[in-house]
């Protein structure tokens, strides 16, 4: 795939992005890729920009993007993490899978040595961490209680970012990446004058953790949509990504390049040979059923409140769309729509609600089944 303009997201608080769309006791541990990209372009029309020309490239039949976004996912020091298969038999041995079990379908994340590896059709069994926490590891080790999977080299910054010794390396396994709070609110029945309590859940990044993404651009460099991207991106350090941004959710430090000089280069995803899904995926009609079969896929239904009037949230058509991590076989690239979302029976709206679903994938070998 071409070159990953790397960004990092320092997160200045906490972050909260609803799960299906409308649950308060529950988030996202980061932010899909179609909930970046509608960020983005929002970004754009507070600032004044010709969002119609900005989105015209996204919208054709076939698209024909300038740049492609994968979604956000953790970052611990200058380790970058991925999403881990759904499957993990083409990258472990029957037998480790029937001894760690549980232990396995844990991990949510996998780092960039091991993904690496993943991606050129590599067995990881050499590499897993040890199964009870009080073992020292050998070649591999866990974060968050298994959740996130990397490798011993990579553990240098992370002693500096958790103050650990390095005859205290099992402790890792212990350290958070992020938490979840619960928070209480209340609101007042605007009738009967009554408070009524609810909660919703956010995450906490610990220091020194935060969120990344790449953009994987198509156009050339004189393209105008590098420089809406870099603005739109300014002028999200102070909105705020996801909900609640009106209390001071969601804001952020723009740190590009991180944690090493770009280019940054993954295996190149071809038409018709399996891809790893890094972003959400909205097939169009014409790539179905192809890109499906024989993969390995999440389905994931999206849908959530908008406000194209300023004043009012309304409800937006629901989709179902491939999550990170799936393996496909997508027969043609760029794979994938910007497809209409807007509320039904919603009247003239002052603009068409689109939800990005284009696949930003990279190229997977298959040798290790």
């Amino acid at each position: 795939m071409p070159p990953l303009e790397i960004y990092a997201l320092k997160m200045k608080g906490v972050v909260r992005v609803g799960r299906r769309g409308l649950e308060l006791e529950d988030t996202l541990p980061a932010i899909p890729s179609d909930t970046l990209f509608s960020a983005l372009t929002a970004a754009l029309a507070a600032s004044g920009e010709d969002t119609a020309a900005f989105l015209q490239p996204f919208l054709t039949d076939p698209p024909r993007p300038p740049f492609l976004l994968t979604s956000t996912f953790p970052y611990v020091g200058e380790v970058r993490f991925y999403p881990a298969p759904l499957d993990w038999s083409g990258a472990l041995s029957a037998e480790t899978l029937r001894d760690y079990g549980k232990r396995i379908k844990k991990v949510q994340y996998l780092s960039e040595r091991l993904f690496l590896r993943l991606l050129g059709g590599e067995r990881l069994d050499d590499d897993l961490f040890p199964k009870e926490e009080e073992q020292p590891p050998k070649n591999g080790i866990a974060l968050q209680g298994g959740q996130f999977w990397l490798t011993l080299e990579e553990t240098g910054s992370l002693l500096e970012v958790y103050k650990l010794r390095k005859e205290k390396i099992f402790a890792l396994r212990r350290q958070a990446v992020y938490r979840r709070a619960r928070q209480p609110h209340v609101t007042v029945d605007r009738i009967r004058y009554a408070p009524d309590i609810y909660h919703t859940v956010q995450i906490h990044f610990q220091p020194g953790c935060g969120l990344w993404f790449g953009v994987q651009w198509l156009a050339d460099e004189t393209h105008p949509s590098r420089v809406l991207l870099r603005r739109a991106l300014d002028a999200l350090q102070y909105s705020g990504l996801g909900g609640k941004r009106a209390i001071g959710f969601g804001g952020f430090e723009l740190r590009k390049g991180f944690p090493q000089p770009l280019p940054f280069e993954l295996p190149v995803a071809a038409p018709g040979q399996p891809a790893y899904l890094l972003s959400r995926y909205h097939p169009r009609a014409a790539e179905l059923p192809t890109a499906l079969q024989d993969g390995c896929y999440q389905l994931v239904s999206v849908g959530g409140w908008c406000d194209p009037f300023g004043r009012e949230n309304l409800l937006r058509q629901r989709v179902l769309m491939i999550g990170e991590g799936s393996l496909l076989n997508l027969p043609n690239l760029p794979a994938g729509d910007v497809c209409e979302v807007s509320p039904r029976q919603a009247g003239d709206l002052p603009h068409p609600i689109y939800r990005y679903g284009l696949a930003c994938a990279a190229g997977f070998n298959a040798r290790g089944g």
